[in-house]
């Protein structure tokens, strides 16, 4: 039963989409002609100036992008709907509005937006594989005495496959949202996505180097030297009919985690 209500759940959305769509009357496209024009050389200057800003957009049912913008001209703004990538040439303004509410109203209705993987469901996630967080590899090394200690910690945090460690992750989260940026199918987006891969192949040229340097630091079998001593703390004297908390329980030291 659950499969096909996640399979419905997915899908469903859709179907009750383009019923709504049915049911709405045609818009036409509030401007034409020379006042078309206008309204779209207004906007590219405020977009020349910094002056054009984005607040939301949708796809209409011709596959055209719809985007709201904020038109700022003198201390004033205007709303104005745009066809097209507004980073793209060949935008068009085809609406100015007293707010967005209006404007939502008088524009081609928003079709379901896409998804990145058609074959993952967002109400059907598996389980999440364990992980170990970068606060508790931190304390290990805090806490680490020797060499061995201290490198299981960076191997962790480079361990690769089902358990993976921090450094992986990141890089995968990188290089996952560089897709998503890419399958927007606009100039910026394009343009992010190359950054974030960019960025996702220097995280796993850093993530070898940290392993590396982890072994080395394994390697070394090296002790933190005896005057390197603990501070003493003194106990806080109980009040009268009071008992102190227990002491929390002695770690012990993990064994050497490797890919």
């Amino acid at each position: 039963m659950w499969p096909h209500l996640a399979t419905w759940a997915d899908h469903g959305y859709i179907a009750s989409n383009l019923a709504d769509q049915d049911q709405r009357p045609h818009r036409k496209t509030p401007l034409s002609g020379e006042e078309q024009h206008a309204w779209t050389e207004r906007a590219q200057a405020a977009q020349r100036r910094g002056e054009l800003e984005l607040t939301e957009s949708w796809h209409a049912a011709d596959g055209q992008p719809i985007t709201l913008a904020y038109l700022v001209e003198d201390d004033d703004s205007t709303v104005v709907a745009l066809r097209g990538d507004p980073d793209a040439p060949g935008w068009q303004v085809i609406g100015h509005h007293v707010h967005d509410y209006v404007a939502g109203q008088a524009l081609p209705a928003a079709v379901p937006p896409g998804v990145l993987h058609a074959d993952i469901s967002r109400f059907n996630r598996p389980a999440p594989a364990p992980e170990v967080s970068l606060q508790e590899l931190i304390r290990d090394v805090i806490e680490a005495q020797t060499a061995g200690d201290a490198s299981n910690a960076l191997l962790t945090a480079t361990q690769r496959g089902y358990n993976a460690g921090p450094m992986i992750r990141l890089q995968t989260l990188v290089e996952t949202t560089s897709q998503f940026a890419s399958a927007l199918e606009t100039v910026q987006g394009r343009q992010i996505a190359a950054r974030l891969a960019s960025l996702g192949r220097q995280i796993d040229f850093l993530t070898r180097e940290v392993h590396g340097a982890a072994e080395n630091l394994g390697a070394t079998v090296a002790v933190l030297p005896p005057h390197r001593t603990p501070v003493l703390r003194a106990r806080p004297h109980a009040a009268p009919g009071t008992t102190l908390p227990a002491a929390p329980p002695q770690r012990t030291t993990p064994a050497a985690r490797h890919p």
